[in-house]
């Protein structure tokens, strides 16, 4: 490898975790200046914020599965429930502790999301239609199953490693190897960016693009339910709920996709780059509410980024045209300005 190479991949490993730097950065001094602690005062800040991430981590791979792909899926949020909610509690009701209910939870999770893809790719219903009716179907059965008392994990018995620091790290690590594995090194993964590239072209070259989209969501619901466990594990409970109310972690979880997205292309790996967009939405979150601002308004602050970032994402391109119009503009001036020199 010579030193262009290195040199290269150096600076692209520094545009990625340049952005969650400079969140930390940023809300450590905001943070220091007014209240007097840092981002990172205590165990407990650690412990939240490696539970958030690797919630925030999970629901945004597994929107990244269909979203890019042209299928907006709004059933997760639904599918995190039923994955949580029946997996969890068979899981109890069985006593096998933190370990079974993460993954009897992620089974459930795939085979809603198997159902959901198998029925999409049979019926041919637009995905946000197909969407919309399973978030009904699934809240329902969610909200109906155990006398409407969805999962409680606060007090249980052998569900402490939910919360344990070295168990979280150890599973985003064995998250992240297998994300990698699936989707830059895997027959599945190379279909994948073939279709988002082309779909005909990569029906026409042989690639079976309905059993790609069926795997695509058996992934993301096993993804989801991974992310609700942390997050059940993190508040205590989880209370399930009717209209459509499962779509606000669809929605939340957007940005830190996309963001991990643009972060991923500086390395050519979403997976790694999905990381670092979670990573910082979380920092800002956290950092946000150590200044002790409701709610309301730490939505209202986000979501204003994410605007601002999808503003300037969609634009980019027109941004670098002018900026490359502006030096040709400049080096033609800078030419004539010469030839009438030679003139005279």
């Amino acid at each position: 490898m010579n030193q262009k190479t290195v040199i290269y991949k150096l600076q692209s490993v520094l545009k990625l975790i340049l952005m969650p730097l400079a969140v930390f950065l940023i809300f450590e001094i905001i943070d220091r200046l007014s209240t007097g602690k840092g981002l990172i005062s205590s165990i407990a800040d650690l412990r939240v914020l490696f539970r958030t991430v690797i919630t925030c981590y999970c629901f945004a791979m597994a929107l990244n599965c269909n979203l890019l792909l042209g299928r907006m899926d709004l059933s997760a949020g639904a599918q995190m429930f039923m994955g949580c909610i029946f997996g969890g509690n068979i899981a109890l009701q069985l006593n096998l502790g933190g370990i079974g209910i993460l993954i009897l939870s992620i089974v459930i999770g795939a085979l809603c999301g198997l159902l959901v893809g198998v029925i999409f790719v049979n019926m041919r219903i637009l995905p946000m239609v197909l969407g919309i009716g399973m978030t009904l179907i699934f809240e329902c059965f969610s909200f109906g199953a155990y006398n409407q008392q969805g999962l409680m994990l606060y007090g249980k018995k052998n569900v402490e490693i939910l919360s344990n620091i070295t168990f979280i790290f150890f599973i985003a690590i064995l998250l992240i190897f297998i994300m990698t594995i699936l989707f830059q090194h895997s027959t599945f993964g190379y279909s994948r960016r073939a279709i988002q590239g082309s779909q005909k072209l990569a029906a026409d070259s042989g690639i079976n693009i309905f059993k790609n989209c069926i795997w695509c969501y058996v992934i993301a619901g096993a993804l989801v339910a991974c992310a609700g466990v942390f997050d059940t594990a993190y508040k205590g409970t989880l209370i399930p709920g009717l209209g459509m109310s499962s779509n606000g972690s669809v929605f939340s979880n957007m940005f830190p996709m996309f963001l991990g997205i643009w972060l991923g292309s500086f390395v050519g790996n979403p997976v790694i780059g999905v990381l670092g967009g979670a990573l910082s939405i979380k920092l800002l979150t956290l950092g946000l509410s150590k200044l002790a601002l409701g709610g309301s308004t730490q939505n209202i602050i986000i979501y204003s980024l994410f605007l601002i970032f999808m503003i300037y994402r969609t634009n980019s391109n027109k941004l670098k045209k002018l900026k490359e119009k502006k030096i040709r503009i400049k080096l033609a001036q800078e030419t004539r300005r010469v030839e009438n020199l030679q003139i005279i």
